[in-house]
Parts: C-alpha cells; structure tokens; sequence
C-alpha cells in the first residue's frame, strides 16, 4: 500500500473552491497534454486532441478563409491558446478548436474577448459528451451565435444557432451527415461538404 500525500493545489468541485481567473492562470499545468477549461469557476480536466483533429481544424480553416477572402468579409479567426473569458465573481476561459470574430463584435467588446460569433468544437470520444452538454451550454450563456461541432468518429456536423425562448437562450439544432453540406447562418453563404471534410480520414 502506498500513502499520497493529501494536496490543495488543485480543487475540482466547486463546493471546495471557485477560481477567479487570476488563480485559475496561476495553476500548474496538468501534463501529458491535458488542459484545464473553467467555467463559472469550476475547473475541469480536458484530455488531449486525437486523430484526426489537425486535418480537420486545417480543412476547415482553409474554406473558411477561403471564403472570407472571396467574399471580402472581415474578421479575425483564432486557434488556441486565443480564448473566450470573463471574471465576474468567478472566472471562465475556454479555448475552442477554432472561432470567427466579427469586426462589430470586435469592437463591442474592446480588449477583452468575452464572445464571438462562431465556434467550432472538433470532438473525440473522450470529448463528445462534454463538448455536446456542459460545453456547449456554457457558449450559449456566453452569448455564442454559432457553433459547428464536428464529429470525426460518425462523419457528422452538427451547426447549432442560438435562439430565444420563452425569455431564455436555447440551441436550435442542424444535423449534416454523408452527401450532405453543413451551412452558416452568422457567414450566409458558407457552406461545407460533410464528405469532403472528412475525406480519407476514417
């Protein structure tokens, strides 16, 4: 038997401790790869990115920039560590995969990226659900218009725009699956080949 050291540098629940996004910057990094995301002060633990993560953020980057050049749209696109954050009582930050900032939003928001337009997740098994629930909710609430979230292992895209109901913030939600394009609505006229995204990466 093998007795650990009990250890307070890192609290998971939220009912032990919420970070401001001071501390949360301040904590040592996780190792092999992982990554902390904070959401309203509560820490979890994001494995690595898999197979075929780097082909996909690269295809979809390149339409993406594609059209926004051709169309002569502005705008900037970020990859990580380019983040969403806020500190109010407690903090949030999250990286995603790959986000568009509109000019107008840009300026709205001044020196501190609190939002964007559109997000994009590239979920693994070890992500999907995390990315599909917790995840995602939390965007919505951020104020998120668009998130595409992609999932490699069923050859899906799922597009979801953010809609008002009965006075509070829900996903409408698209599904593209093979022969099909996934479409934008904050970039109208965008659109991408569910079976050219994933082309040979199964």
């Amino acid at each position: 038997m093998q007795v650990l050291e009990p250890t307070i540098d890192v609290s998971f629940s939220p009912l032990l401790r919420r970070y401001t996004l001071e501390e949360f910057w301040a904590l040592p990094e996780p190792g092999d790869r992982y990554h902390y995301d904070l959401i309203d002060g509560a820490l979890f633990m994001v494995p690595p990115a898999d197979y075929p993560h780097d082909d996909i953020d690269a295809r979809l980057t390149r339409s993406l920039v594609l059209f926004l050049n051709h169309e002569g749209i502005e705008g900037d696109v970020h990859h990580p560590q380019a983040a969403i954050y806020r500190d109010v009582e407690a903090g949030t930050y999250l990286e995603p995969d790959m986000m568009y900032v509109s000019p107008e939003l840009k300026e709205r928001m001044g020196k501190r990226r609190t939002s964007a337009d559109i997000v994009f997740e590239y979920s693994s098994k070890s992500t999907a659900n995390y990315d599909r629930t917790t995840k995602a909710d939390t965007y919505l609430a951020l104020g998120i218009r668009e998130l595409w979230l992609i999932d490699s292992e069923n050859s899906l895209i799922e597009v979801r725009h953010s809609r008002n109901r009965e006075n509070r913030p829900v996903w409408e939600i698209r599904r593209y699956g093979k022969g099909e394009s996934a479409e934008s609505e904050v970039l109208k006229g965008w659109r991408v080949s569910v079976d050219r995204l994933f082309e040979g990466l199964s």
